[in-house]
């Protein structure tokens, strides 16, 4: 994609309506899509994400905007773990 259409649709795409799949919201955290599952069991900040429709097997689909807000938390968390250490 060409530069100015990539800046064109960042003035367009806006994350808080981009909705993304289990396996998206997994990759952008760096984890596997289990991994992922496991977080959002014990987790209470992590993104629960919603169903695509009331089936059964619907698919569950987060917001892009709130997996950047947690991936935001994960590394909040880890750069106050590594100063707890450091004292």
């Amino acid at each position: 994609m060409a530069n100015a259409q990539r800046k064109n649709a960042q003035d367009w795409v806006d994350p808080r309506f981009v909705q993304i799949s289990r396996i998206e919201a997994a990759r952008i955290l760096g984890r596997s899509p289990t991994e992922f599952d496991r977080m959002r069991k014990n987790d209470p900040e992590c993104p629960k994400g919603f169903k695509d429709g009331s089936d059964r097997g619907a698919r569950v689909r987060f917001r892009l905007s709130e997996v950047y807000a947690y991936s935001d938390t994960l590394m909040m968390r880890a750069s106050n773990d590594s100063a707890e250490e450091e004292e």
